[in-house]
C-alpha cells in the first residue's frame, strides 16, 4: 500500500471522523513535506485539533489513512509514531527537573542514560536553556516552562512537531519571542510543524501553507499571501483578518461591473478569476480590508486627489479613531449609514467629526454570493493537498 509523496512527512488520506451523529471530520486530504510548516486554523469546533490527536495517534479515524515518513501509522499507537505534541498547557512532570523533563522520551523510547546526556544538553542548547538543566520546573517563568517543552518535543528529533496552540498562555512579549525560537528551530533544524492556532497573525507569520478549516472540511489551503489576498471564499475572508462587508450588485453586459455604494466600478480580478467568473448576475457580498481603503484628503478640500476610473469614491464622517504609533484605525460612516474600518499607515491626521474622502480601487474588492444565494461550484469548500 503506497501514496503518491513517499517523502512527505505526514500524509492524511480521506480523513473522516465523528461523535455520535456530530461530523467531525469530513474527508480531509493534506500532505505536508518534510521542512514545511502547515498551520491550521479555524473555529472551535472545525475540527483542526482532532486532525492534530489523529496524527499524534491519541484518536483513531472512522475512515482514511495516516502515513508518517512514507510508513502507513493508522493503527499505530501513540508512543510508535515519530512525532511529538508541544501542548498549551505545557504537560511537564514536576517531579522532574528540566534535564529530567527532556529526557523522559529518550527513556520512553529505550535510549541508555549515558546516551541521554548528551543529546538533553544539545535540545536545551537548541532553545537557550542549557544553563537551567538542574532547575525545578515550578521555578520557572511561563516562557521558560514553553522553551522546556519544546526541547523535550525536538529531543529525538521527531518526523512531525505537532504545535497545539502552543502560544496562548503566554503574554504577548513572550509569545512574540518563543514565535521567533519556534522560527528560527525550524529554519536552522529542518523541522516540520503542524501548527494549530486561533491567532491570525501567527498563522501569517509561521506558516509555509495556511489550511482553513470550516465543520469539518478545508474551505481554502494555501500560502499565507493567497489566503489572505484571493480568499475562496467570505469565511475564509472573515477568519484570516479584518474586513469590511458591502452589499453589491453585480452586471456583466458590454463589460463586467459592480454597483457599490452608489457608484458604477468596472470588475478587477483579485485572482480567482475562475470564482468570480461564476457568479450570477445579481446582488453580491463585496468585501474590502481595512487597510485597502485610504482617506486621501477631507472632502472638499483643494488638494483633493481624483480617483482613478476604476476607484470608488465616497464622502465619509469618522466616528471614531484609535491611535497606534505608527497607524491609525478610522470608523468611517457613509451618507447611507453603512460604517466602514479603515486602517491608515502612516497614521492618519482626520480626527472624529471630520467629513473625509474615503477611495478604495476595484482590485481590492473580494466579490462572494449574496447572504442566501448558493454558492456555485466554483466558489465552494475545496479539499487539497499541499504539495
Amino acid at each position: 500500500m503506497k501514496h503518491d509523496h513517499p517523502s512527505a512527512a505526514v500524509v492524511l488520506r480521506g480523513i473522516c471522523k465523528s461523535y455520535g451523529t456530530r461530523t467531525i471530520l469530513d474527508g480531509i486530504d493534506l500532505v505536508i513535506p518534510r521542512g514545511e510548516v502547515l498551520v491550521l486554523v479555524g473555529a472551535s469546533g472545525s475540527g483542526k485539533s482532532t486532525i492534530l490527536r489523529i496524527v499524534s495517534g491519541i484518536e483513531t479515524p472512522d475512515q482514511g489513512e495516516v502515513w508518517l515518513g512514507g510508513k502507513l501509522v493508522t493503527a499505530e499507537p501513540p508512543n510508535r509514531r515519530p512525532v511529538h505534541t508541544v501542548f498549551q498547557n505545557y504537560a511537564l512532570f514536576p517531579h522532574l527537573d528540566v534535564a529530567g523533563n527532556v529526557a523522559f522520551p529518550l527513556a520512553i523510547a529505550g535510549k541508555p542514560a549515558r546516551e541521554r546526556e548528551p543529546l538533553v544538553r544539545e535540545a536545551l542548547t537548541w532553545v537557550r536553556m542549557e544553563q537551567h538543566a538542574r532547575r525545578r520546573i515550578e521555578a520557572l517563568s511561563g516562557g521558560e516552562k514553553q522553551r522546556v517543552a519544546l526541547a523535550r518535543a525536538l529531543v529525538n528529533r521527531p518526523q512531525c512537531v505537532l504545535l497545539d496552540e502552543p502560544l496562548s498562555a503566554l503574554d504577548p512579549h513572550l509569545r512574540a519571542g518563543t514565535l521567533d525560537l519556534l522560527d528560527r528551530l525550524q529554519q536552522e533544524l529542518g523541522l516540520t510543524y503542524l501548527f494549530i492556532t486561533h491567532d491570525r497573525e501567527e498563522a501569517l507569520r509561521i506558516g509555509h501553507k495556511i489550511g482553513v478549516l470550516n465543520q469539518g472540511r478545508l474551505e481554502q489551503l494555501g500560502t499565507p499571501t493567497e489566503v489572505y489576498h484571493q480568499p475562496r471564499t467570505a469565511y475564509v475572508a472573515s477568519f484570516l483578518g479584518k474586513i469590511n462587508w458591502l452589499a453589491g450588485e453585480l452586471a456583466r453586459g458590454s463589460g463586467p461591473y459592480v454597483t457599490v455604494a452608489g457608484c458604477r466600478v468596472p470588475l478587477v480580478s483579485r485572482g480567482d478569476s475562475v470564482r468570480e467568473s461564476a457568479l450570477a448576475d445579481g446582488p453580491v457580498k463585496i468585501g474590502i480590508r481595512p487597510e485597502e481603503l485610504q482617506i486621501v484628503a477631507p472632502a472638499g478640500s483643494a488638494g483633493r486627489i481624483a480617483a482613478a476610473p476604476d476607484a470608488v469614491s465616497l464622502s465619509a464622517r469618522v466616528v471614531s479613531r484609535q491611535f497606534f504609533g505608527d497607524s491609525t484605525t478610522l470608523r468611517v460612516r457613509l451618507a447611507g449609514g453603512t460604517e466602514l474600518t479603515v486602517d491608515q499607515r502612516p497614521a492618519s491626521l482626520a480626527g472624529v467629526g471630520d467629513t473625509v474622502e474615503l477611495v478604495w480601487s476595484a482590485a481590492a474588492m473580494h466579490l462572494f454570493p449574496a447572504d442566501g444565494q448558493p454558492a456555485t461550484d466554483a466558489a465552494a469548500p475545496a479539499q487539497e493537498a499541499v504539495q
